[in-house]
């Protein structure tokens, strides 16, 4: 599962390199990662739903205060590296001389200003500015915003993922329904389909649903067989150039997508949950997701004595999110493993 989550990471990095650098030997054909960005991230709210679902019902909702000790650990594990990539932009602003919002610039009206930055550093709330004024998307760092979404569901989640199969199921289905009629009425999908949590909050609960797959299928003998057909049926979607001909989110193409993921979660899961190697190209999935926008933005300004900058970007953001994870996340995992103990 860690490979793939890499993948879907490494598709929102070349978008941003395509659109922040330019023309680029890192991009989609040249890496035959064929996932569109935005598909890519509904993507993570799928496999983020069923982690969710994993985690709670396997341990939380078995511990004392567990719904304290969920929200305490999905802290520890969303903040130390955001903050650090955060501080990051600002100094780089402040280095460079670079009017910035973060730095004290942009402060009127000031009720913005201090929502922009409180939002920044609390992910809650990053995605609402737009609504008011597409200009406002200038106060969303990178990728923030899709941790503001992932944050409302987290906030819901011991609420919601222990419910039976068919409570989820109806859920899921209202939420479905939800996003579909926003999408047949003709609703843009900036920001109302792209920001909005109640229309993005079907991706999550698709993921809680195939949390109840992996249960049935953990113990069976044919488990490894359904995981290497999961492996092969996302390697399919991510090279085959028809599937990423759509040109809105919710066309039925995208959304062949959406079930292929939602499909093949638990299995792959099941399948890679012991491999050391997976699991450690996982744990740089969201560094990577969190961090490549400063990386690049940081490239944009330097001399690469006539290298690619989108290979000298993409090399750096892969260093710089190891060391992210090794010098910042991965010595926190003792603190999380205690709060998540019996």
């Amino acid at each position: 599962m860690g490979t793939f989550r890499v993948v879907l990471a490494l598709s929102v990095m070349i978008a941003h390199i395509a659109t922040m650098v330019g023309p680029s030997i890192i991009n989609r054909e040249s890496l035959h990662i064929l996932i569109w960005s935005g598909q890519a991230v509904f993507a993570f709210f799928i496999i983020s739903g069923f982690y969710m679902a994993l985690i709670i019902n396997e341990k939380y909702a078995k511990l004392p205060n567990g719904t304290s000790r969920f929200y305490l650990n999905r802290a520890l594990r969303l903040y130390p590296i955001h903050w650090v990539v955060l501080s990051l932009f600002a100094a780089g602003a402040l280095v460079t001389s670079t009017p910035y919002f973060l730095i004290g610039d942009q402060m009127e009206p000031f009720g913005r200003w201090l929502f922009a930055i409180a939002s920044n550093v609390f992910f809650f709330g990053a995605e609402v500015l737009p609504f008011f004024d597409a200009d406002n998307a200038r106060f969303i760092i990178g990728p923030i915003w899709s941790l503001s979404i992932e944050c409302y569901f987290y906030a819901l989640a011991p609420f919601i993922v222990g419910r039976s199969l068919t409570t989820l199921a109806l859920l899921g289905v209202a939420a479905f329904a939800f996003r579909i009629s926003l999408y047949l009425a003709g609703v843009p999908l900036f920001p109302w389909r792209y920001f909005f949590f109640p229309a993005n909050l079907v991706f999550f609960l698709m993921g809680s649903l195939s949390y109840h797959a992996y249960v049935w299928v953990r113990d069976k003998a044919y488990a490894r067989a359904l995981g290497i057909t999961a492996a092969l049926l996302l390697a399919v979607c991510t090279v085959t150039p028809a599937l990423w001909t759509a040109p809105d989110l919710d066309m039925p193409i995208a959304w062949l997508f959406y079930v292929c993921v939602w499909v093949a979660t638990p299995f792959l899961f099941n399948l890679s949950k012991r491999a050391r190697l997976d699991n450690f190209l996982g744990q740089l999935s969201y560094p990577i997701y969190l961090a490549h926008v400063l990386v690049i933005v940081g490239v944009r300004r330097i001399d690469t004595f006539g290298i690619d900058k989108g290979l000298v970007a993409a090399v750096a953001t892969f260093a710089f999110a190891t060391c992210l994870y090794v010098f910042i996340d991965r010595p926190i995992e003792p603190f999380r493993r205690r709060i998540g103990a019996a």
